[in-house]
């Protein structure tokens, strides 16, 4: 396959790699211009720059949205996403783990709850 040449084919192989987590038609259709905005400039600038593979970046996602808080269904969309990159489970969870000490208990309990439906839901 050769290079995608746009920053939006760019974006829709990268979405592709990742089962279309936290993206897809779908998502565009019902998010607009901003659904636009995300994939064009989160998948096609940031996710596909060289330096990090899919599932590293993913990792670094749901770390940083697990600290922000208040962004289940976000943090949902990358586990699975982290997951279709290779993600194990394991990586997963100690992912969450160490957001523990520095954006607290709370928070993480959120993103674990997250990471058990998904796997009470795959089971």
């Amino acid at each position: 396959m050769s290079e995608p040449d746009t920053r939006r084919e760019r974006a829709l192989e990268r979405l592709a790699e990742l089962d279309d987590e936290p993206g897809g038609d779908a998502f565009l259709a019902r998010m607009g211009v901003l659904g636009d905005w995300i994939v064009d400039f989160a998948f096609g600038d940031v996710h596909t720059r060289d330096g990090l593979d899919a599932l590293t970046r993913e990792l670094i996602i749901v770390a940083m949205l697990t600290t922000l808080g208040g962004c289940e269904p976000q943090i949902r969309a990358h586990l699975l996403a982290a997951r279709a990159a290779g993600g194990t489970d394991v990586q997963l969870e100690e992912t969450i783990l160490q957001t523990t000490p520095y954006a607290g208990i709370p928070r993480a309990v959120n993103a674990m709850k997250e990471l058990r439906t998904i796997q009470e839901a795959s089971a």
